[in-house]
């Protein structure tokens, strides 16, 4: 699973570190390595930008990963403002669908946090659509050319997330991301998105490559649910690959003529 740029959290400041009058509002400290962390990113940020030819993305995780009002400060601490955007959806599953909701909950909040309005009074996506649109009418300006822009990686998402049935899958930690069966490629790499927020379609993550070995809590060295041992992470792996050309939506024409013979 690919992390996001801005995972870390805060820590909770040791106790000498908290104010001896007990003030609930004393700021958290950051430690060393997330802050040197959110530092390396501004500096990327600030390097890549200054190609001129360059578009600078800032990953942001997935709609089954972190909260609107967890992302969006992450974001602006590691330097959105000077990006072209964020990355959505990096070397996992999540559909189209859940992946523009998302996407443009995120930008709004961002666009809302700019104007000096609170992350944490942003819609997100676990609201209800009727819900959250009432939320973006109140609040998201009415013109994309405001707002951050994003890029979604489609390579492995024709099908979707995984979602094992625990009656069939009762392992100790079932990890839906890591090689999951039955997965498809999704839509082909395009700058025609239809929609104003979303600048790409991108295969991100190369298709075939292995999640790692995927011991979903066991010992191994098999994968339980492939029975085999899978590839370490970034390796090849020839029965994904063609898993994911098998289920691929939008089908893979050249597969798909083979098949109707």
């Amino acid at each position: 699973m690919t992390p996001d740029p801005v995972t870390p959290d805060p820590v909770t400041p040791d106790s000498e570190d908290v104010s001896d009058t007990g003030d609930v509002d004393t700021p958290v400290v950051e430690d060393p390595e997330t802050a040197a962390r959110y530092s390396g990113i501004n500096y990327a940020v600030d390097i890549l930008g200054a190609l001129g030819n360059a578009s600078v993305y800032l990953d942001a995780g997935h709609a089954g990963w972190h909260s609107v009002s967890d992302i969006v400060p992450r974001l602006i601490k590691a330097g959105i403002d000077r990006a072209t955007g964020f990355a959505l959806n990096v070397s996992h599953y999540q559909t189209d669908q859940d992946s523009a909701w998302y996407g443009r909950l995120v930008s709004s909040c961002l666009a809302y946090a700019d104007e000096g309005g609170d992350p944490e009074d942003c819609a997100e996506q676990s609201w209800s659509r009727r819900h959250a649109r009432r939320w973006l009418r109140a609040h998201a300006p009415d013109d994309p050319a405001r707002m951050k822009h994003y890029v979604t990686d489609t390579s492995r998402n024709g099908q979707g997330p995984w979602a094992p049935r625990p009656a069939t899958h009762r392992h100790p930690d079932v990890q839906p991301w890591c090689n999951p069966p039955g997965r498809g490629l999704g839509r082909r790499p395009t700058t025609r998105t239809g929609d104003a927020l979303m600048d790409a379609a991108l295969w991100v993550k190369t298709p075939g490559e292995s999640d790692g070995r995927c011991l979903r809590g066991t010992d191994g060295p098999l994968d339980p649910v492939r029975g085999t041992v899978n590839p370490e992470a970034g390796q090849w792996f020839p029965e994904q690959a063609l898993e994911l050309v098998r289920y691929a939506d939008p089908a893979v024409s050249a597969f798909r003529r083979i098949r109707g013979r």
